[in-house]
């Protein structure tokens, strides 16, 4: 009986490892093709943050018209 008891906990375990490892594969995933677009976006990125300074040398604040 006892023996029962164990190899059904065993076989819980083993499911619930098998979907916690089917999980963490499909994020490593997600972060490998997050990752490549951060790479892409890093040109983008770049060409913005050089150019803010130059936008703000008229004034701090924004101006607004109507």
């Amino acid at each position: 009986m006892k023996e029962e008891v164990y190899r059904f906990a065993f076989d819980e375990a083993n499911a619930e490892l098998t979907q916690i490892m089917n999980e963490f594969e499909q994020l490593r995933q997600r972060k490998d093709r997050i990752e490549k677009v951060v790479e892409a976006l890093k040109p983008l990125a770049a060409g913005e943050v050089q150019g803010a300074p130059a936008e703000r040398r008229g004034s701090e604040a924004p101006t607004y018209s109507f």
